[in-house]
């Protein structure tokens, strides 16, 4: 069992299954794991040194996985060329939208290779692709 090191300063305790038990019977709480030790004895330690105790101690500052909820201009492309995208992490003072579409609308309106909402859905427009890329994709588009 697990319990609290309450001879150790607050910032700096973590909890001990060391034996001999330093106190007698019914002196200091325990606990069936370490981590159930921390989180109630030490729940509101800012320095985290109980948890960094731990064999797998969590991350403060876990890194999230995946595109982010909102999409921006790529401005590492050409105008012409231009997508939005929702990589991590989203650059600073950049424009972000709920949408891809809505980023596309707003970033590249003017866009005569129409790149931005050709990457959202090849059927957007007949300068998407090919007419055999279209027809294959059964747009339903009538180009020439």
């Amino acid at each position: 069992f697990w319990y609290p090191d309450y001879d150790t300063n607050y910032a700096a305790a973590t909890c001990k299954n060391e034996r001999p038990l330093p106190y007698g019977p019914g002196g200091r709480p325990t606990f069936d794991s370490q981590l159930a030790c921390c989180k109630a004895a030490y729940a509101g330690q800012t320095s985290g040194a109980c948890l960094a105790g731990l064999a797998s101690p969590p991350t403060t500052a876990p890194t999230e996985s995946g595109g982010l909820d909102v999409y921006y201009p790529d401005y590492s492309r050409q105008f012409a060329g231009g997508i939005c995208i929702n990589d991590r992490p989203l650059p600073s003072g950049r424009p972000s939208y709920t949408s891809k579409a809505a980023c596309c609308s707003a970033a590249y309106s003017g866009q005569n290779s129409h790149a931005c909402m050709c990457d959202i859905n090849i059927c957007n427009s007949c300068k998407c692709a090919s007419e055999a890329a279209l027809a294959a994709a059964n747009c339903g588009l009538t180009c020439s």
